[in-house]
């Protein structure tokens, strides 16, 4: 029997599991965040061996035993970061074992889809865009920062709902509903102790989060300005998987659009409906959909496509050992 590890290494939590050559997953590993871009190298290194080595004892298995790995790693931006992390953490840690190791995104985009290709847009904390179109072409737009030209986001979409606030007391736009959702929040009574205690930091950006929720809501109870963030955010997004489709050559085509992260949970379908509406009119075959496993699950199939083929038989297999790994661990590894 064939075993093969997934690991998803992010900004806040690092998930691991091991898998047989069949897709049944048999064992779960967490830790904290693996992104080195959080706490520095050293912390990655460890937490990514800490999540590792639980799944493997999990499993009642060693190192040795695992016959391909793959990789979504988040901070692996441009080529240094992939030779500075092989050097400083994975070769360490795992020798010659053949792996596939890519930014986080691919992971998530190779477990939105059952197909091999496709395009990805994440977005939650910060955002980024990837694919890989039928040729095995891989391409990547944005997903640095806000200072090398990221625009959307949870976090901006929140920040953005609170600008709307600020404008309402200063009577630059009328009332809106994100009035009284952030008072809410704040506990405050009224926008200008909401102002003051900002003013003064006694209330923070941390303690209004998660921001972006109170836009969706106010936007799916009918609040126009709110709406009007919303569909702001939509048109960017889908002008990042335009491009990402222009450079792959897949305008033309048909293929699935991931949309992962928290910003398209949310409860307005205004963003998701701006997005579609941007897409299609540059790649009309494209389809939008929600992941069907978390990127963990991704970076998994990854490692197995190491060595062979993913097909209806490995997903069937994966289905059902996922019910059982994810009652066990108390972990959500399908997406909802």
């Amino acid at each position: 029997m064939r075993y093969y590890l997934g690991i998803d290494a992010g900004g806040t939590k690092t998930f691991v599991v091991v898998g047989e050559e069949s897709g049944k997953i048999l064992s779960f590993g967490r830790a904290g965040a693996g992104n080195y871009e959080a706490y520095g190298v050293e912390s990655a290194r460890n937490e990514i061996w800490k999540a590792v080595s639980s799944a493997l004892n999990e499993a009642q298995l060693k190192l040795s035993d695992i016959k391909a790995i793959g990789m979504g790693i988040a901070g692996a931006d441009i080529p240094e970061d992939y030779e500075m992390l092989e050097r400083e953490i994975f070769t360490p840690m795992f020798r010659d074992i053949p792996r596939c190791f890519r930014n986080d995104s691919m992971a998530g985009l190779r477990g939105g889809t059952k197909k091999p290709y496709g395009i990805v847009i994440a977005c939650g904390t910060g955002c980024v865009c990837a694919g890989k179109n039928r040729n095995g072409k891989e391409a990547r737009v944005g997903g640095i920062s806000e200072e090398f030209g990221d625009r959307v986001s949870g976090s901006s979409i929140g920040q953005e709902g609170l600008r709307m606030v600020w404008r309402y007391r200063d009577k630059i736009v009328g009332y809106t509903k994100l009035v009284d959702k952030f008072l809410e929040k704040s506990g405050c009574k009224d926008v200008d102790e909401l102002f003051y205690k900002m003013y003064k930091r006694t209330i923070t950006y941390d303690n209004l989060e998660p921001m972006a929720k109170l836009v969706f809501d106010s936007a799916f109870e009918g609040d126009r300005i709110a709406a009007d963030i919303l569909e702001w955010g939509g048109r960017y997004l889908g002008e990042m998987v335009n491009a990402c489709a222009r450079i792959l050559e897949m305008t033309r085509e048909q293929f699935d659009v991931v949309m992962a992260g928290s910003v398209f949970k949310g409860s307005s379908p205004v963003l998701k409906d701006s997005m579609t509406t941007v897409i299609h009119r540059e790649c009309p075959l494209a389809t939008p959909v929600m992941p069907i496993y978390e990127p963990v699950i991704g970076a998994f199939l990854l490692g197995l496509e190491v060595n062979g083929k993913v097909d209806d038989s490995t997903y069937q297999e994966l289905d059902t050992s996922l019910t059982k790994v994810e009652e066990k661990y108390n972990v959500q590894l399908k997406s909802k």
